[in-house]
């Protein structure tokens, strides 16, 4: 876990113009002029998200954030996936299969596809799990998706009326040049802390989640 700095609310927000309009947008013109709204199903920030729904959402309930970690952070797996598939072509190279005893005939090829495949459940797996660790916040809550494989997850959730602070850190060179960082809201719901690991604008992030709970101070 990275080394966090948190400021004080106050500070962290002082100056930060809010990212969402008065009232939300009802228009396809309107979603557009947003920064931040787009239609890229692989975007790591999208306020106001277009053609986006998840199991528990209620009727009157309206996304307003969908996040996940910034794509940095696939650059570990892929590099390590790009390694992987050169191990084939060394074995080759160096000629490791004339070192052992009498081989049946293809069965080098049989390593070979062995590995591709072992190769690409690797890669497939680190992007699903990538894809769908999703955070949303709404009008209604915040909402953290984990995805462990594809029949295992897990989703937490806390109303927005119940979040008791919100602060956000960045850190390291990557994370201050590429404006990533974690965001972290304290709640009076059973899990008292959500994460939002190395999401991309965390100040705008906060600064949301900062309105949404004004907003419902209001209403109540």
């Amino acid at each position: 876990m990275p080394d966090v700095f948190v400021s004080p609310d106050e500070q962290i927000h002082q100056g930060t113009p809010s990212p969402l309009p008065a009232n939300p947008p009802v228009t396809e013109s309107q979603k557009s002029s947003l920064e931040g709204h787009n239609h890229n199903l692989f975007t790591a920030f999208s306020l106001y998200p277009d053609n986006v729904d998840f199991e528990t959402r209620e009727d009157k309930e309206k996304i307003i954030l969908m996040l996940r970690s910034h794509p940095i952070t696939n650059v570990k797996w892929i590099i390590i996936t790009l390694l992987l598939l050169t191990g084939p072509m060394l074995l080759g190279l160096f000629k490791v299969y004339s070192l052992l005893p009498t081989l049946p005939t293809g069965f080098p090829l049989v390593i070979s596809l062995a590995w591709y495949l072992v190769t690409a459940a690797y890669a497939i797996e680190n992007f699903l799990d990538w894809y769908f660790d999703v955070y949303f916040v709404t009008n209604q809550r915040v909402i953290d998706v984990d995805f462990f494989n594809l029949i295992d997850k897990r989703v937490s959730d806390a109303e927005i009326g119940r979040i008791q602070d919100v602060s956000y850190s960045t850190s390291g060179v990557a994370g201050t040049m590429l404006n990533y960082g974690s965001v972290f809201i304290q709640t009076a719901a059973e899990v008292s802390e959500f994460e939002f690991e190395a999401v991309p604008n965390p100040d705008k992030v906060a600064k949301i989640l900062d309105d949404l709970m004004a907003k419902n101070k209001i209403d109540v």
